[in-house]
């Protein structure tokens, strides 16, 4: 009786090990097939992004050429244009009233003068006497520059050629 109590226990035994085998071999299987579905799911996922990246970088190289082109004209528009460094003749900034004295003409040559160099930046004296010719008689320019010197808002370089606003 051992002897058939054994041989159904080692029969059970070898029933359950080969239940195991199978379900193991189910198992891996199932393993097998779902990491072949992850490779192939992250494969298409890299394609995916590589023509995203490819695209992004062909709208971006456009632009960029676009833009470089846009440049260039307008640089080329800027190069054929003829700039005229000749200055416009403006009319005095304050006119002075009739009756009014030598000294509040200079006042307003010397505002005239300032809102010039203002403008202008480091200019000649000649420059800025030609230009001012027909607002006052040359000793009213020499005192209106010298008013703005005195002032300490103009300096002149050393040779006395250029005014310079402080």
């Amino acid at each position: 009786m051992n002897n058939i109590l054994q041989e159904e226990e080692t029969m059970a035994a070898k029933k359950d090990e080969s239940a195991l085998n199978e379900a193991g071999r189910k198992v891996g299987k199932a393993l097998a097939r779902s990491s072949h579905t992850v490779e192939k799911t992250g494969h298409k996922m890299k394609k995916a992004a590589e023509k995203i990246v490819k695209n992004a970088a062909k709208k971006a190289e456009k632009t960029v050429e676009s833009a470089i082109g846009k440049v260039k004209k307008e640089v080329t528009d800027l190069s054929h244009k003829k700039l005229t460094c000749t200055m416009q003749e403006k009319g005095p900034l304050f006119k002075p009233g009739k009756g009014m004295t030598v000294e509040g003409q200079i006042g307003f040559l010397a505002g005239d003068i300032f809102m010039y160099l203002s403008e202008n930046g480091p200019t000649p004296v000649e420059k800025i006497t030609s230009v001012m010719k027909n607002r006052g008689t040359l000793p009213l320019l020499g005192a209106a520059f010298g008013w703005l010197a005195r002032e300490a808002k103009i300096t002149f370089s050393k040779d006395g050629a250029k005014v310079f606003i402080l």
